[in-house]
């Protein structure tokens, strides 16, 4: 008012949901200004509107504007006094006199209204083009344009078009219709309508308030003698000091574009406190600074430039502290011996109590398509053998006599061969044997082709196309392929070449681009089989070709990339060259020797110079001598597919030992008991190695993938099982089970079992920590919901007509007892996903900066963790409860976490996206197992009643 000024912020949250008959959005503030009040009040807000402009006459000048920056567009409404920053660049709407108060150290395009028409003028060259003739102009800085409709406007990367521009005009609002379109619009505008009082007038101000942190656009309005100016939106926060980018560095894995780390090289410079230093900021490594903490988040395409996230969160000391108080109340539950638990336990057994608690303490302890003829032509380590002709008999014969010639390479020089570093696409550095053993497995389905072990057949692919390629060894399955293939229907298997006609074109060309074109939901089992044989044809292509022969480390390469032999020969220094050549010299020597003579000593001489080769220049990322031998040892053992038969003997027999006790109750299994108990211990034992074995191989702990999480997963329930073996045989009936079934699942085909590299964010002992934790209540609620299983059967046989009464007094005791076991392990699945979920809470704010975000994995482990909750509860409804509905929910439960894990990770897309796999239409089998289900809860309902 005249020369005063009256300035108020408030913070200020705002709901979608409309709430009746109390409106939670509704505020009023008053302002007393000179004896009298200004009063603003709330009206009403919309979430998601179009905004046009037209002539008022109490309007004010104003611009209707799409504006585009890098990858973002939005319509922007500039009226006088707004100003908006796109990076670098300013846009400024104003009056001609406030030209001089512009920072000219920044580009600028100021924007000014003189007798109804408007002017723009710039600091930097602008580029003009017309949008009805395509002609293009350059405006020379310094210089006042007519800003005119019609016209792309560019200032260095800044595109803008005038949609409309009035020197008297008024926003005109129209809300979204839909709710889809709220929620699939971009840099969407919002509309917070307010009624203003001041001395008897009373005027409606419409406000527009942009997402993504962006402040709002002014509303000016002139009330007698009073020029207001209202505003909301996000609030501009200048920092009390500035960063300097001095380098930004992408670190790769070696010989790819996968990145390992990216870290940005700042300098912080304080002038208040005369400070000055430099940091390095990445991923789960932040800059907390004057109350302000910067995060890595990502970074510009070019490498040049990063994208930090800021964070200014005083409460991080009293937040973390609550969690640690809930983390010590939950573990604290269970040693209590007056709780639930303590209480539960002592009724099962008090016996084994301190074994309980000491096991309890160490839980906290590619595919591209073939659409032309390969040459089969030999890399420049082949042998001799490359000229042998296929004489014209017929195909039984044939495929022994290319058998025959296979077998002719040692198994002995193969299995030294797979001791051979080579270099993944991902840039992993692993043992020829591990590519080879990923190889056969996916292509033939077995580690031996033939009689022949993997490292023979791998390396046979690259040393002999010519017979390989004729070799039925590749896997097939669905009818119709082997029709387009051409191959006999009681046939398995197929050869390379039965996929191309005499022409050479690719025989899957047509089935495989009409697969392709279709959503995975929607991809049928032949469409899911003749991909799945591309990308097998695609593999074995690269073998034939030499190009997966990734063995020869080149010198002083910045990324460190290993190359294989014939493009090692063509771009090497010349030094180099000469290495590699008498390399290969020997080695076809070695290989013309063995043949002949089955003596491979020189070739393994040639082997042992390969592996030199690479000490010597690839020194850097080589693994060690120790981790080689372990990764080969792994896949040697092959141990978590033996596991899968051990864990189901161990449930299967104890479910014939539950039934064996119902039907004789006057006998004793207590010896048949301890041997499975033992039996379950010796594979806990020979799976907790196995996961150690591929912790070391790999680098990271094994749970970063879905493989490994059904591994841990697995793990986590034997452990439970060992916690109450000794307690009842209903836990090693589900222990087998559940942990043979999840392994058995981890082998289907559908998951991916070799070892990878990891993403940056993972690389943090957060990981072995929040995930682990997580993991391993699912193993506790798994074992709950088999217990549950075994429950409901024993409620479905019981009936005192076919068995008798002690028979089924018998039955009652096992289904108490199994109760018991039940709500134990309820209770800690339930502390250990709430602990869990809470330690990613801060894994995410030590990330990202903040500790939740609606992702959809921490949606629905939230939602588990209540549905969970509410179970363990149940038996608190005294006059509802009851044990029949006690197992049901604790089987039905599990559907939470079976979302939880397989449904997120496979569905739905977001921040915990790690370990996903392509989706994949639900199986078959998962409606006949709900159908079951509920057969048993139907059959179990009969007989619900305990005396």
């Amino acid at each position: 008012k005249g020369d005063k000024n009256i300035h108020f912020e408030k913070i200020l949250y705002l709901s979608a949901m409309e709430t009746k008959p109390i409106d939670v959005n509704y505020f009023e503030k008053s302002f007393n200004i000179d004896g009298k009040d200004l009063t603003i009040e709330y009206k009403k807000y919309i979430k998601g509107v179009n905004v046009d402009i037209q002539e008022a006459k109490d309007g004010e000048p104003t611009i209707l504007m799409k504006v585009a920056f890098g990858m973002s567009g939005e319509t922007l409404i500039l009226r006088k006094g707004s100003k908006e920053e796109f990076g670098e660049i300013e846009i400024i709407f104003g009056d001609k006199k406030d030209l001089k108060k512009i920072d000219k150290t920044k580009s600028y395009v100021f924007i000014f209204n003189e007798k109804n028409n408007f002017f723009f003028i710039s600091n930097k060259p602008i580029t003009k083009m017309s949008m009805a003739t395509r002609q293009t102009k350059t405006l020379e800085p310094n210089k006042i344009y007519k800003l005119e409709r019609r016209n792309l406007y560019n200032l260095e990367g800044f595109n803008f078009v005038v949609l409309k521009e009035l020197p008297l005009a008024k926003v005109i609002v129209k809300p979204l219709q839909r709710v889809k379109q709220v929620l699939q619009a971009k840099n969407i505008l919002s509309a917070l309508y307010v009624n203003i009082y001041y001395d008897g007038i009373v005027k409606e101000a419409v406000l527009l308030g942009r997402g993504g942190g962006l402040p709002g656009i002014p509303t000016n309005l002139k009330i007698k003698d009073l020029n207001l100016s209202l505003l909301w939106g996000a609030k501009i926060i200048n920092l009390p000091f500035s960063l300097y980018l001095k380098d930004f560095i992408v670190r790769k894995y070696p010989g790819s574009n996968k990145p390992s780390s990216y870290e940005s090289i700042v300098i912080v410079k304080d002038p208040v406190n005369k400070r000055e230093f430099e940091y390095k900021i990445y991923m789960n490594h932040p800059l907390t600074y004057g109350g302000y903490t910067f995060y890595q988040m990502s970074y510009d395409m070019d490498e040049k430039g990063t994208v930090l996230s800021v964070n200014h969160d005083p409460g991080v000391i009293p937040t973390y502290i609550g969690y640690g108080l809930l983390f010590l109340g939950l573990i604290l539950n269970l040693f209590n011996p007056k709780s639930r638990f303590g209480r539960t336990l002592r009724m099962l057994s008090k016996s084994n109590v301190n074994k309980f608690i000491f096991l309890l303490l160490m839980l906290f302890s590619f595919s591209n398509s073939l659409y032309a003829y390969p040459q089969s032509s030999l890399s420049s380590t082949n042998s001799t053998n490359q000229n042998a002709t296929i004489p014209p008999i017929d195909e039984k014969t044939l495929q022994q006599k290319l058998i025959n010639v296979a077998k002719k390479l040692s198994p002995e020089h193969a299995n030294k061969f797979g001791e051979v570093l080579v270099q993944s696409l991902d840039g992993r550095i692993k043992p020829f044997d591990t590519l080879s053993l990923e190889v056969v497995n996916k292509v033939h389905g077995k580690p031996t082709v033939f009689g022949m072990n993997h490292n023979q057949v791998a390396l046979g692919l690259y040393l002999m196309p010519q017979f390989w390629s004729y070799i039925k060894w590749i896997k097939v399955k669905h009818p119709a392929i082997k029709i387009i293939l051409g191959i006999n229907p009681e046939d398995n298997y197929f050869a390379f070449m039965d996929a191309y006609d005499k022409n050479g074109k690719y025989k899957l060309a047509d089935a495989v681009a009409n697969a392709r074109r279709k959503s995975p939901a929607e991809r049928t089992t032949f469409d899911r089989e003749v991909l799945k044989i591309d990308e097998n044809l695609y593999i074995i292509y690269t073998f034939l070709n030499g190009q997966v022969m990734r063995i020869f480390p080149k010198k002083d390469d910045p990324n460190h990339t290993w190359y294989n032999p014939k493009d090692a020969l063509k771009i090497f220094p010349e030094d180099q060259k000469k290495e590699i050549s008498q390399i290969i010299l020997i080695y076809q020597a070695g290989l013309e020797k063995g043949f002949k003579n089955n003596d491979w000593s020189l070739a393994n001489k040639a082997v042992l110079a390969i592996k030199n080769f690479q000490k010597k220049y690839g020194k850097d990322v080589i693994p060690s001598e120790t981790k080689v031998k372990a990764e080969i040892l792994y896949n040697k053992l092959m141990l978590f597919e033996k596991l899968t038969i051990l864990y189901f003997v161990v449930g299967v027999l104890s479910i014939i030992l539950i039934f064996i006790q119902v039907f004789f109750p006057e006998k004793n299994f207590n010896i048949a008991k301890n041997i499975l108990v033992l039996g379950l211990f010796i594979a806990f034992i020979i799976h907790t190695f196995g996961l150690a074995l591929r912790w070391y191989v790999a680098g990271h702990p094994p749970w970063t993938d879905a493989y490994e999480s059904m591994l841990f997963i697995s793990w986590a329930v034997a452990f439970a099982g060992i916690v109450f073996a000794r307690k009842s045989i209903f836990v090693l009936a589900a222990v087998g089970v559940f942990a043979g079934v999840f392994l058995f699942s981890a082998h289907l085909g559908w998951l991916n079992p070799q070892i990878t590299t990891v993403v940056p964010v993972l690389k943090s002992y957060w990981l072995l920590i929040h995930v682990s934790v997580l993991t391993a209540s699912y193993g506790f609620l798994g074992l709950s919901a088999i217990l549950g299983i075994l429950t409901l059967i024993l409620f479905a046989i019981k009936d005192k007509k076919l068995l008798g009464e002690e028979r089924v007094k018998k039955i009652e005791y096992s289904i108490k007892e199994a109760l018991k076991i039940n709500e134990l392990s309820l209770i800690i699945g339930l502390s250990l996903i709430i602990i869990g979920n809470f330690l990613g809470a801060i894994w995410a704010n030590e990330s990202w900066g903040r500790y939740w975000g609606w992702d959809p994995k921490e949606t629905w482990t939230a939602v588990s963790i209540a549905v969970y909750a509410a179970i363990v509860h149940l038996k608190y409804i005294k006059d509802w409860y009851s044990p029949f509905k006690m197992a049901v929910f604790s089987v039905l439960g599990y559907f939470s976490i079976l979302m939880t894990y397989f449904g997120v990770n496979y569905y739905l897309s977001g921040l915990h996206s790690y370990a996903a796999g392509d989706p994949f239409p639900i199986p078959v089998w998962v409606y006949w197992a709900l159908g079951i289900l509920t057969i048993l809860v139907l059959l179990a309902y009969r007989n619900r009643r305990l005396n």
